[in-house]
């Protein structure tokens, strides 16, 4: 009943729609009306605001959840909102939506101002677990890393420190993450 007399409203006022007083313009004028019908049926129900409200926050919830936008744990978003530098290389992140590290920087030594990095260079891309580690075009080995104690120590970080696995997928033939 409220619905037919908001419509109603709304529908005898068409030809309110160009007034001057809505900039002349018969979709201002659409949408004033419209409001006004919208503060009418809010104004004559107001025990059912709540269940409007609820209702509207549902259907935005579920259309969050239909994009993945919903976060269950809130520990990753404290942490996310806690981050105040990022360092990502966005190689292939616009094109193929997967990050793949290409080079990789390690203090050598500091002193001062002066701070000395070794440069690495990672080949291999993507989620695919081959690739290869080199410094100054030769490659660092298994029986070589010891010589970069800090790659040693930033490997076991990386590995110790992170929930996921890259598992192959028999059926589409390629390596997945898989975050736990």
């Amino acid at each position: 009943v409220i619905s037919i007399i908001c419509i109603a409203v709304w529908a005898i006022n068409i030809g309110h729609f160009n007034d001057p007083a809505h900039g002349g313009s018969w979709i201002k004028g659409a949408i004033y009306y419209f409001k006004i019908a919208v503060a009418l049926a809010v104004a004559a129900i107001p025990e059912g605001l709540p269940a409007v409200i609820t209702t509207c926050l549902a259907l935005g919830t579920r259309r969050m959840a239909k994009k993945n936008a919903i976060v269950r744990s809130l520990p990753s978003v404290e942490t996310l909102g806690c981050t105040s530098v990022i360092c990502s290389d966005k190689t292939g992140t616009l094109t193929t939506n997967q990050m793949s590290v290409s080079k990789m920087f390690i203090v050598e030594s500091a002193s001062g101002d002066n701070i000395n990095f070794n440069e690495f260079t990672i080949s291999g891309s993507t989620y695919e677990p081959s690739g290869k580690v080199f410094y100054n075009d030769k490659e660092v080995g298994r029986t070589s890393i010891g010589d970069f104690d800090a790659l040693t120590e930033l490997a076991t970080i990386c590995a110790m420190c992170n929930d996921s696995a890259v598992d192959y997928n028999d059926t589409k033939k390629v390596y997945e993450k898989v975050s736990l």
